[in-house]
């Protein structure tokens, strides 16, 4: 609806990181089970492949690594069986795991590209602790399964700290009084718990900034 409107991005996540001018930045969904990164957001199907390129998968590993500190990603494919050796389509040869190897290079825990079917179950069971998913359903359709209403978004890369809602606007229920309210007391959790996370480093610049005045 706000697309007719005018406004030329294709969600939140885009319009935060224009605003705030970060290059670098994703949308993340998790809970209790995943922390599930996306490469690609809000894109026709029949577009993800031509955006499934290494520094694209790189540059979003990096990110997850500086901002989650995780002990192991998994990345999944973009095929069916993650391409069956380029059977099935040959991105995770050519793209997904060159910047998996170099990610490696670089000291980042990065592990695949595994089918997205069985990456998940993987995921979910505390194997890994993130996943970077190729396309929106991939990722969130996992997600929203395991725990849907009780999950956050949370993009990386910003500035401020930026958690959300799993869901979107409902206006088909607006002033209705029917609304769930978990997810967004998820959400302000999250943000919480980031900002006590970050809040060392806060108190450091600030104590800095008196230093240096």
């Amino acid at each position: 609806m706000i697309r007719k409107a005018g406004f030329n991005f294709p969600g939140h996540t885009e319009y935060l990181a224009h605003a705030f001018k970060t290059e670098e930045f994703a949308m993340m969904l998790s809970n209790e089970k995943l922390r599930v990164v996306l490469l690609t957001t809000h894109l026709p199907l029949k577009e993800v492949p031509e955006k499934v390129k290494k520094e694209g998968v790189l540059r979003k590993l990096r990110l997850i690594n500086r901002e989650l500190r995780p002990k192991k990603i998994g990345v999944c494919g973009l095929n069916p069986h993650a391409g069956e050796g380029g059977l099935f389509g040959r991105e995770e040869i050519e793209e997904i795991e060159p910047a998996v190897a170099q990610a490696r290079k670089e000291g980042i825990p990065a592990f695949g590209p595994y089918p997205s079917d069985t990456l998940f179950v993987r995921a979910a069971s505390g194997e890994f602790d993130a996943v970077l998913a190729m396309y929106h359903d991939q990722g969130l359709i996992p997600v929203k399964l395991l725990g849907f209403g009780k999950s956050v978004n949370t993009t990386l890369g910003l500035p401020i700290i930026r958690t959300s809602v799993d869901h979107g606007t409902a206006y088909d229920i607006a002033g209705k009084g029917v609304a769930d309210e978990e997810s967004f007391k998820k959400a302000v959790i999250e943000a919480i718990k980031l900002l006590d996370k970050k809040r060392p480093l806060l108190e450091l610049n600030t104590n800095l900034e008196g230093l240096n005045q």
